[in-house]
């Protein structure tokens, strides 16, 4: 494959939207290593199974194919520089930071969206990458908003309800929806509660949430 096409590969691969990881494990000689990998993916619930890929030409390989054992963090949004620190090569990622190890001795971070840890049981040709697959001997989720990449960049996060929270939305009455505004109005003023928000403004409000609630029993 040429290099425009490689490109443009790339950039095609791009549209798909992932989370963003750091695979953690140790070297031969004790030491952390890390990498940032957005190819983490899920392959069987029994067995616990999960994977990611690593290129062959990274410092890490190594120590991923030898040690036996690797942990994945799935970053939180608020970790972007945490995922730049371990996306880079040839510098002591981590430096100056706190880790424990895990279950199995890979190095775990205490903040995180989730974590996997993980005993290595398949490595298999990739192409340029090694695709390494792990049993699941121990996980934790926490409800934090994950790290998200799209499209060669980072990307935000927009939670959306749940289906049956679109229906309930859209199966409101006009009157419904006209007493949720006024209620939520009324909430906004009730937390504001400053001395700083100006008498005429807390008026205007006061004369939009009886309108609110006219029409809504009207």
């Amino acid at each position: 494959m040429d290099v425009d096409h490689q490109q443009s590969f790339r950039q095609a691969l791009g549209s798909f939207a992932t989370g963003v990881t750091i695979a953690t494990t140790l070297d031969d000689q004790g030491n952390p290593v890390g990498v940032t990998a957005s190819s983490f993916n899920s392959v069987s619930l029994d067995p616990p199974l999960v994977l990611w890929s690593l290129a062959k030409d990274s410092n890490s390989r190594a120590a991923f194919a030898d040690s036996g054992h690797f942990a994945v963090h799935v970053l939180a949004a608020s970790q972007e520089a945490l995922s730049n620190r371990f996306a880079k090569t040839g510098e002591d990622k981590f430096g100056g930071m706190d880790w424990d190890r895990g279950k199995l001795g890979s190095p775990v971070f205490a903040e995180h969206a989730a974590l996997f840890e993980c005993a290595t049981r398949h490595q298999y040709d990739g192409g340029d990458h090694i695709i390494i697959v792990g049993e699941v001997v121990d996980f934790e989720a926490r409800d934090e908003a994950p790290l998200l990449f799209h499209g060669g960049r980072y990307a935000d996060h927009r939670p959306r309800g749940s289906a049956g929270d679109a229906d309930d939305v859209n199966n409101r009455t006009g009157a419904q929806r006209l007493a949720l505004a006024a209620a939520t109005l009324e909430q906004a003023l009730a937390a504001s509660n400053s001395p700083e928000l100006p008498a005429d403004d807390i008026d205007a409000m006061r004369r939009v949430i009886a309108h609110l609630q006219d029409s809504a029993s009207g």
